[in-house]
């Protein structure tokens, strides 16, 4: 009797084990990824972070009530969708700020993916290059970054996005990015210091790895031209992609907003700034606007154990929710997205509830890896499910590739140290 019992439990062991193989073997994988949180609402009915559901009441917008629009899986995974030739998507690579940077809310960068083939990076801040690189793009393509201002919250994880050189993105880096009003506070001064701090990674890898991903290309944008009758500057202009620069009310003179049109969609980025009506007039038209909003001095002193003195001085550099409204009141762009703000569930309500006394159109609040894809017809907003453990995917072939590993740097280990290399 025991041994049959015994037996028994072998047996429905081994059919357990079994049923779980196909789960053991897709372990890291997209379909297998769980959302820490169980799918819950804030007490004013808005889905609450990391549970699965973009921060909206309206995931999905339509153009016109009533129209044939497109089916979108629940859930985003890298890899398992194609763009169509009139599709935007847009993807939150780190929607926080600098204080501080968390798990769950890397600081500010987004990824805007073209229906024709074109990608582009605006803000790089710290933690966003993980979820970057979980979107399933290939580091080759990644090499156009838009700056809008030199805070290191915007800019601070440049050198991840650097690193894919040599392995991955053997063609330079491109950045856009302001002047300063005197050169060591521009965007090619900033550039070339980043350049020169990775000099030794940089020599480490000659003779072993291609160099062509080894330069950063700076283009700087004049703040000092513009004025009111030069509102904004095209400052990129190729396959049928237009992105403007425009100036925003931020800190010091060198902070920008971007807006950028192709194929009759509108997307515009304008980061941290004071609420202004130039801004606002800047982003009219716009499928998405996406602008930084910030929680009360009072709650952001609270979360950040800042006193409350120093954080009424840094808020008052930003917008609070009821100002966003008034912005996105006079922008009117199909989607407003605040970015930039703490996320907590008790933040959500307060949030929505002061932006909502002066603007009733929809509205998301930013989430690390919400993805928007925006087509004429209709937006859809949704989260991301990524693998934790992203492979680098099959990679491009591109023309004009220098795969050049170069000569071998001057600096050497001294021999009599190489000598003690245990030999295989």
């Amino acid at each position: 009797m025991r041994h049959c019992k015994t037996m028994l439990h072998f047996w429905i062991f081994g059919l357990a084990f079994v049923l779980a193989l196909p789960i053991m073997a897709n372990a890291g994988q997209f379909e297998d990824f769980r959302f820490p949180r169980e799918q819950s609402l804030t007490k004013d009915g808005y889905p609450t972070p990391l549970s699965g559901k973009p921060i909206t009441k309206t995931p999905v917008i339509a153009k016109v009530e009533g129209a044939s629009l497109k089916k979108y899986p629940e859930h985003y995974i890298p890899g398992k969708e194609s763009l169509a030739d009139n599709e935007m998507r847009i993807t939150v690579l780190g929607s926080g700020g600098p204080a501080p940077v968390r798990r769950a809310q890397a600081a500010s960068g987004y990824l805007v993916e073209l229906g024709n083939g074109k990608n582009f990076i605006f803000d790089i801040g710290p933690g966003t290059s993980g979820n970057l690189y979980s979107m399933g793009v290939h580091p080759a393509l990644l090499d156009k970054v838009f700056i809008n201002h030199l805070h290191l919250d915007h800019c601070g994880g440049i050198f991840p996005l650097f690193d894919a050189m040599g392995w991955a993105r053997n063609t330079p880096l491109h950045v856009w990015g302001p002047s300063g009003t005197t050169p060591e506070l521009g965007t090619a001064a900033f550039t070339e210091n980043v350049r020169k701090a990775a000099e030794w990674h940089v020599q480490s890898k000659r003779d072993l790895l291609p160099t062509g991903g080894t330069t950063i290309i700076s283009h700087e944008i004049d703040v000092s031209k513009f004025s009111p009758k030069n509102p904004r500057q095209l400052v990129y202009n190729k396959n049928d992609v237009r992105i403007y620069a425009f100036p925003v009310v931020h800190c010091i003179e060198g902070s920008l907003g971007y807006r950028l049109e192709w194929n009759g969609l509108v997307f515009v980025y304008t980061a941290d700034s004071e609420p202004s009506t130039f801004e606002a007039e800047q982003a009219k038209g716009a499928d998405v606007f996406i602008h930084e909003v910030f929680p009360s001095p009072e709650d952001f002193a609270a979360h950040t154990k800042m006193p409350l003195e120093h954080s009424k001085n840094a808020l008052g550099e930003h917008t609070s929710p009821e100002e966003l409204g008034l912005v996105f009141s006079i922008a009117k762009p199909r989607l407003g997205v605040g970015s930039h703000y703490t996320l907590g569930d008790a933040l959500i309500d307060n949030a929505f509830e002061s932006l909502g006394k002066v603007y009733d159109g929809p509205v998301l609040l930013a989430h690390d890896l919400s993805v928007i894809n925006v087509m004429p017809e209709q937006i859809v907003i949704r989260q991301a499910k990524t693998s934790m453990l992203a492979s680098v995917p099959e990679a491009p072939k591109l023309e004009g590739v220098d795969m050049n590993p170069g000569q071998p740097s001057k600096s050497q280990t001294p021999s009599w140290l190489k000598k003690t290399r245990i030999q295989k």
